[in-house]
């Protein structure tokens, strides 16, 4: 007869965060953080989501009674695949599709005064190449580079302007360095063993 038994399934994530400095590490603008989500039916293939470039601002200048304000926001999703090197070390590739939006408006309130708002849309294309190393069962050190290509879209006054520009390659100083903590979930679920026949000896 068919029995019933429970069987459990796992699920892999991470959960994590990466810092970018696009003009190295000794120098250069302040940090940018982004978090990142990784999940998947095992660690060796994942898909990842990551949210990141939420700024916002706003300054006033006395001398031109000017205030302007300010607030972006981009993410990405793609898949990542992963080999192992050794024990700690493995190599990491994949796709990575995303965009980055930002507005920003511009107040003057000296005669004839101004009022200037501004859109930019940023979709990209890059394929991410790293290299990951285990610090212990739980976290992990990564590092890695997005060769790629990206676009530009401009909407002020009304109208898309037609000045676009699209860029694309390998920035060796654009660097991304990241760390992570991993984890399991269980879910519970029903499995059907198979019909046999057990023979009693006579």
């Amino acid at each position: 007869m068919g029995v019933l038994s429970a069987q459990s399934t796992t699920r892999h994530h991470e959960l994590g965060i990466q810092l970018e400095q696009s003009y190295g590490f000794m120098y250069g603008a302040p940090l940018n953080f982004k978090t990142l989500y990784k999940c998947g039916k095992t660690d060796q293939a994942v898909w990842r989501l990551q949210l990141g470039n939420i700024q916002f601002g706003h300054n006033y200048y006395e001398p031109s009674q000017q205030q302007s304000t300010w607030m972006s926001l981009g993410g990405s999703i793609g898949r990542e695949w992963r080999k192992d090197l050794n024990s700690n070390l493995r190599f990491f590739h994949g796709p990575l599709v995303g965009a980055e939006m930002s507005m920003s408006r511009s107040v003057s309130d000296v005669p004839p005064g101004t009022d200037n708002s501004y859109y930019y849309i940023m979709p990209n294309l890059i394929y991410v190449l790293g290299i990951q190393y285990r610090i212990n069962q739980d976290f992990y050190v990564a590092a890695e580079i997005h060769p790629g290509f990206n676009t530009q879209f401009n909407y002020n006054d009304g109208s898309w302007s037609p000045n676009r520009y699209m860029s694309g390659g390998l920035n060796g100083q654009a660097a991304l360095l990241s760390v992570a903590y991993q984890f399991e979930t269980y879910k519970k679920g029903k499995s059907k063993k198979a019909r046999g026949v057990v023979r009693i000896p006579e």
